[in-house]
């Protein structure tokens, strides 16, 4: 019940906290800035609610003066229980009632949920941590400005419990004295909480001390309207210089935003005296039925509420539901709508419902006409205006880069509709606000039969599911022949190819460790992403990006079918055993992935990905965090609310660093479920196979990176030695350097059991990073970074030894089934095509494609959709800028 109620009260204060914490240093890329705006945001959002506290407070001082003497008379006269019935009666008969006194404890109560959203926020901010602002050394711990002995004094909460002190004496003056001790007494509960808090923390609650002092002397001071009206004008113009002059590289709708801003402002008390005289002089069926204004506002906020906590979250998941099916040990995916239901309901009903409650008609009235016509522009957005940004990410990512850029046309075409429900609601509530009410009906039924036809078809999806294995010991599930051949090949997702001969030179003895090995640092990928380039890896040259869009046969989830089981089928069809692990993009995602297999009982296939996750933290005794399920159940309101603003207000929605932040955790979930696998390689493994053994492993620990403990590159819970080199702040070279030593272990495992002369081991990547490693000339005429393309090929041939050695053979990592096959299938060909695998001529299918990656809606597609000036040729020296040029449509 806790939980349920921290999620609907708590929770979107929080998302509000981040939001616009995000927001301010997103537009002054300075955290203590952000720290400061957001307090003033904050202040600004509760000053109605503490309006009204005062107001009850000084209903509450009256009624109190009034009926003091009275009391005191029936005090003094009376005794037990007489006194207790005279109180009684004397309170009665005043309409007063002893309860009633909490009302002026209500300027303090609804400071709680305030603070506790900021105390989870501020407290645990990442990069707060050692950032200093002005004489601040570090944002995110105590200021410990000094120390007397061994005891640090926090200048920072002193500092903010005298300004919390003298706003109290200012606003308390006059009032009675138990007032004022409750005012004191509050400081000094704030300065124990806070003394040892973060120093961004304390900053942020001084703010509103300030804050709440300027406005207390406000009230004290002859005209503060005019002396407000006039600070307002000064602060448009410091807005409009800080647009102009200092803002330069921030967003143009930003600056935009903020210049619309600064001209508003003098115009603010016009803007407010006319909306007031609209609705007190307009919408008199809302004064006259109050209880059908009051349903028609619960209507809309509960439609609101349906549509960003079940409807948009239940179809993107009802598209893809293995994507929220036993994530970080939650069985069920309607934990992640559960979640976002609770904070919508906070968001559209609870808060609101409390401004509706504590506000005067004239409010609820512009509250009832504000929400009915938001609910109404919300579901045009949703469904008429919902934009086209490509494949997203389980945790609300988009893959393709976003510029949210819109057309006039449609951004005119937005606006006029948006124009036309307005004067609709607008006309309704004037003339018949009953049909309004029948109207907002309709639409929450609209949108509920929406959220149960995907509620279902999730529920449906999940049910044929099998959960995934989890294994509480390791026991070997890849079989190798001790007296026959092996062939591994390990597929090694986003292993950086330039970062090869960094980790060598820093780790020389690993040379000698990779026994026999060649690296090909002359080598393509065909993409940048692993959709479009791990067909070429399984399938070779006719599953390359290129190939796969000539023919128009097959789907693009056969095809990729196809290219998984090439080298299984050729195998077997030589008399092999074979294996296949954690495959990526299995049937494109279609459940049950094991459909793919049907037709080939021979392909042993295993999975290993995460199964072995909880042995090797039980292990290593670290504790595992859910950052994939937090990022979920965190991201999916906004987008929701993504989904429900105008197209062009979507990139102020969006904020890709902070839905990817994971409350100060690293990505250790994620990379240890791959990583555990390798590190486990050497118990998986063992040597009873009957007869010449092929295994195909994907992984994916270095596409998860994250910082790991120098110089053995272990995860560990706290990372203290990060290394040395220029990379050592790199968390894609930690993570490589980590799997490269794991698997130095695999190869001295197969040396120990004299397995190693019989083993072909092939190591490759599908493609690089975003890393400008300076190896490439970036050329205008070939917009793309070449590092990207570059891929990972390290080849270990039977009875192969000496220290590695680097061959700079043209190479591409389509390669792999030719390298794979070599010299013990004669001319290997792709069963599904009949062409070889080995080609004569690689120039002719080297066609790269600089394409977003696609999603797996689109299996029953059969092209990749790649513009024609997204295509790129590479020959002969992938580091000479010549021999790049783009690929011309014949």
């Amino acid at each position: 019940m806790l939980t349920i109620l921290y999620q609907i009260i708590i929770m979107p204060l929080i998302q509000l906290t981040e939001f616009f914490y995000e927001l301010f240093f997103e537009v002054t890329g300075n955290q203590g800035i952000a720290v400061i705006g957001l307090s003033f945001v904050v202040t600004l959002f509760t000053l109605p609610l503490y309006m009204v506290a005062e107001k009850w407070q000084e209903t509450e001082r009256q009624i109190q003066k009034k009926l003091k003497p009275g009391v005191e008379r029936i005090k003094n006269t009376f005794k037990g229980d007489e006194q207790y019935m005279l109180l009684s009666t004397f309170y009665r008969e005043n309409k007063y009632h002893p309860i009633m006194a909490l009302r002026s404890s209500f300027s303090l109560l609804i400071q709680i949920p305030f603070f506790i959203a900021a105390y989870n926020f501020l407290s645990n901010l990442e990069p707060l941590k050692d950032y200093s602002f002005l004489f601040i050394k570090n944002f995110g711990a105590p200021d410990a400005t000094f120390r007397i002995g061994s005891f640090a004094i926090n200048i920072l909460p002193i500092a903010m419990t005298i300004i919390n002190c003298v706003a109290g004496a200012v606003y308390s003056k006059g009032h009675p004295v138990a007032e004022k001790i409750q005012i004191y007494t509050c400081a000094a509960v704030f300065l124990i909480l806070l003394y040892n808090s973060p120093a961004g923390l304390v900053v942020y609650w001084t703010m509103n001390n300030i804050l709440s002092l300027i406005k207390n002397i406000f009230y004290k001071i002859k005209n503060p309207k005019k002396v407000l009206y006039c600070i307002a004008c000064t602060f448009a113009v410091l807005l409009l210089v800080l647009s102009a002059f200092i803002l330069k590289d921030t967003k143009t709708i930003f600056r935009l935003a903020l210049v619309i801003f600064a001209l508003i402002i003098p115009f603010i008390p016009l803007i407010i005296k006319l909306f007031d005289a609209f609705i007190t002089n307009n919408f008199k069926p809302l004064n006259d039925n109050p209880k059908i204004r009051l349903t028609v506002f619960l209507l809309s906020a509960v439609s609101l509420a349906v549509l960003a906590g079940l409807v948009i979250p239940s179809t993107l998941m009802e598209s893809e539901p293995e994507q929220y099916c036993y994530v970080d040990g939650y069985k069920s995916p309607f934990v992640f709508l559960a979640v976002t239901v609770f904070q919508a309901i906070g968001f559209f009903i609870v808060w609101p419902g409390c401004f509706y409650a504590l506000f005067s008609w004239k409010t609820r009235k512009g509250i009832t006409l504000l929400f009915a016509c938001t609910a109404f522009i919300a579901v045009l957005n949703c469904f008429a205006f919902s934009g086209n940004y490509g494949p997203i990410t389980p945790h609300l990512i988009f893959m393709q880069p976003q510029k949210f850029s819109i057309s006039l046309t449609e951004l005119l075409l937005n606006a006029a509709c948006i124009a036309a429900l307005i004067v609709f609601v607008v006309l309704l509530m004037n003339k018949n606000i009953r049909i309004m009410q029948s109207v907002s009906a309709v639409l929450l039924i609209a949108l509920s039969a929406i959220a149960v036809k995907n509620t279902a078809c999730i529920q449906s999806a999940y049910s044929r599911m099998d959960a995934p294995e989890i294994k509480d010991d390791i026991e070997p599930v890849f079989h190798l022949s001790k007296t026959g051949k092996n062939v591994v090949i390990l597929m090694q997702d986003r292993c950086f190819s330039q970062f090869i001969p960094v980790f060598f030179e820093q780790n020389p003895d690993f040379k000698e460790k990779y026994d026999g090995f060649t690296f090909y640092p002359n080598c393509t990928s065909f993409a940048v992403y692993t959709m479009l380039g791990t067909p070429g890896i399984f399938g070779g040259y006719d599953y390359t990006p290129f190939e796969i869009n000539q023919r128009t046969d097959k789907t693009l989830q056969q095809k990729h079918n196809e290219a998984i089981l090439s080298m299984p089928v050729v195998f077997h069809e030589n008399g092999w055993n074979t294996v296949v692990a954690d495959m990526p993009y299995e049937n494109y995602l279609e459940q049950p992935v094991e459909q793919m297999y049907k037709d080939y009982p021979f392909v042993d296939r295993v999975v290993t990905h995460g199964v072995y996750s909880d042995v090797w933290y039980k292990r290593n005794n670290m504790k595992k965090y859910p950052v994939k399920s937090i990022q979920i159940k965190r991201n999916f309101i906004w987008f929701s609310f993504f989904k429900m603003v105008s197209p062009v207000l979507r990139q102020v929605v969006y904020h890709k660093e902070y839905w990817l932040s994971s409350d100060g955790f690293e990505n250790n979930t994620q990379f240890i479920d791959n990583y555990s696998e390798i590190d486990f390689l050497p118990e998986l493994v063992d040597f009873s196979a009957d007869k010449n053994s092929f295994l195909l492993l994907d992984n994916e620990a270095t596409h998860e990176p994250i910082f790991l403990q120098a110089p053995e590159y272990i995860p560990v819970e706290n990372v203290s030695d990060y290394g040395g080199g220029y990379l050592s702040n790199n968390k894609q070279y930690h993570s490589m350097a980590g799997i490269l030593m794991r698997f130095a272990n695999f190869i001295n495992y197969l040396k120990v059991n004299d397995m190693y002369d019989n083993t072909r081991i092939i190591i490759v990547s599908d493609h690089g990073t975003s890393f400008n490693t300076g190896l490439f000339e970036q050329t205008p005429d070939i917009p793309i970074l070449k590092d990207n393309f570059t891929a990972t090929l390290m080849v270990k041939d039977f009875s192969s030894h000496g220290s590695i050695k680097t061959d700079m053979t043209f190479m591409t990592n389509a390669d792999t089934p030719a390298l794979a096959t070599k010299d013990i299938i004669s001319n290997a060909k792709n069963p599904f095509t009949g062409n070889k695998f080995n080609v004569e001529n690689k120039a002719e299918f080297v066609k790269l494609a600089s394409a977003p990656a696609e999603s797996t809606r689109i299996r029953t597609n059969t092209q990749f959709k790649v513009a024609d000036d997204h295509w790129f040729m590479v020959k002969d020296n992938i580091f000479e800028s010549k021999n790049w040029s783009r690929w011309i449509k014949e």
